[in-house]
């Protein structure tokens, strides 16, 4: 199998709607999946959300008017879509559930407010099944098969904690604790929520590979604490995503010692970099140098958008998003370096 050099550009249906165009390097402008694929990236991967445009999702701007969208993009019908594209463009794709209907990440895991009338942990975890099974169901169906299903997004706290406040802003921040939760102050809950969405894939693909994804990188002992508990309760999935952004998640030194102790610990566990900023040579080098070759990829998060995460890969300029030569000058260097 090919190291999977991948973006997550789950953006781009919303910028193209807005009336983005892609201008590659050379001048010719194309679409966001072929530019990549030109460059030697080989995998996409897309966040879903379950229901933008519900009270305080991705889409309303309940919170912050800034936040408003002209439609529910990252729910399950625009997903199908652009994965369909990115097929087309013979990319590998990975579905990332944030299982939320706005962002999910260690600051806040928000319950889909279709899913808070669930008065026990097994109801809410019905949910969780049912929604991944129909989910893997309409994009086989539609011919977007995913390749990878990542089950919950940064769950290093837990998965479907929270609820929106008056407080809550249009980004999620802001919620409260909902008494019934999958944090892992309770892991009896939390294993029960993974355990469901890993059925809801195998029941539609048993051969879809699984991920989940924290994002304490920087924090060894916390992550290998993490699986110890997921082994504990028997969770079963094949690859282990860990987000690596210098912001965030201090140098590349530190990843090479986590990934390092995670790979001894777990010896049947593959990894990927499921999220990282723009520093792709000391990002490919820590996953390429984890033992046996299970450092299986990394995944740039959203080349197009610039923030304390780090910078994007493209100028906008009056013609559109235009492709910077010395950043996709290294990604042609690592294509050469890992044989793409």
């Amino acid at each position: 199998m090919s190291f999977m050099l991948g973006a997550d550009i789950s953006s781009v249906p919303e910028q193209v709607d807005l009336g983005a165009v892609y201008i590659d390097t050379d001048g010719v402008e194309k679409p966001m999946p072929d530019l990549l694929a030109d460059h030697g990236f080989n995998y996409v991967r897309l966040r879903t959300f379950v229901d933008p445009a519900a009270p305080f999702g991705y889409a309303t701007g309940d919170g912050g008017a800034a936040c408003v969208k002209a439609a529910a993009y990252c729910d399950l019908d625009h997903t199908l879509e652009f994965a369909k594209e990115i097929k087309a463009a013979g990319l590998g794709f990975l579905l990332d559930f944030h299982y939320s209907d706005n962002w999910a990440d260690p600051g806040k895991q928000i319950i889909p407010e279709a899913w808070r009338d669930a008065e026990t942990i097994e109801e809410l975890a019905d949910y969780v099944r049912e929604y991944t099974r129909d989910a893997i169901d309409a994009l086989i169906a539609g011919g977007a098969r995913p390749d990878i299903v990542q089950i919950g997004n940064e769950v290093t706290p837990g998965m479907l904690i929270h609820v929106p406040t008056n407080n809550t802003d249009c980004w999620g921040n802001g919620s409260a604790r909902n008494e019934l939760n999958g944090s892992t102050a309770n892991w009896d809950n939390l294993a029960l929520l993974l355990q469901a969405g890993l059925d809801g894939v195998r029941e539609v693909d048993p051969t879809i590979r699984t991920m989940v994804h924290l994002e304490n990188t920087d924090h060894p002992a916390g992550a290998i604490a993490w699986m110890d508990r997921a082994q504990q309760f028997g969770l079963d999935f094949d690859i282990l995503g860990m987000s690596c952004y210098p912001a965030y998640q201090g140098p590349p030194s530190v990843w090479a010692e986590t990934f390092g102790q995670l790979a001894q610990s777990f010896p049947e566990l593959s990894f990927v970099v499921a999220e990282y900023g723009p520093e792709p040579r000391a990002v490919i080098d820590v996953v390429s140098n984890i033992p046996d070759g299970r450092g299986l990829g990394a995944f740039l998060w959203e080349p197009t958008l610039s923030g304390s995460w780090g910078r994007s890969l493209f100028t906008m300029t009056s013609e559109g998003y235009r492709a910077n030569d010395e950043d996709f000058a290294v990604y042609d260097d690592l294509r050469v370096q890992l044989g793409l």
